[in-house]
């Protein structure tokens, strides 16, 4: 079960970095090819991409480097899986279902590694 939790969390590690570093250092280009973040505007694009890196790093390195882990990586994974709920959402209201599948992926993934870290670890 280790090792699963383990490469599940990379691979939202993984997902969010890309996903969250262009949100915040490339907000205009990002903002400019989604509809959604037009209506959203700059500043809560930028929030969005803060909590998904704040997420990102807090899902791997707390368990990693042992410091206030397990509790920080299981609200990293309960938080991310939270912006993806939102995030469906916000694309059901938009009528924007292309990106559903990835988006209820990237739902149960976190909560996989939420439940794992909470209960089984």
């Amino acid at each position: 079960m280790e090792i699963a939790l383990w490469i599940v969390a990379a691979i939202v590690a993984l997902f969010y970095v890309p996903s969250g570093g262009m949100k915040v250092f490339n907000t205009a280009k990002f903002t400019d090819s989604m509809p959604w973040a037009q209506r959203l505007g700059t500043p809560l694009v930028r929030v969005v991409g803060v909590l998904e890196l704040l997420g990102a790093i807090g899902i791997v390195l707390p368990q990693l480097t042992g410091i206030g882990a397990p509790l920080l990586t299981i609200l990293a994974a309960g938080a991310l899986a939270l912006v993806q709920l939102v995030a469906i959402g916000i694309h059901i209201a938009e009528k924007s279902f292309a990106s559903l599948p990835i988006n209820i992926a990237m739902v149960v993934l976190p909560l996989f590694v939420f439940l794992g870290r909470l209960l089984w670890v």
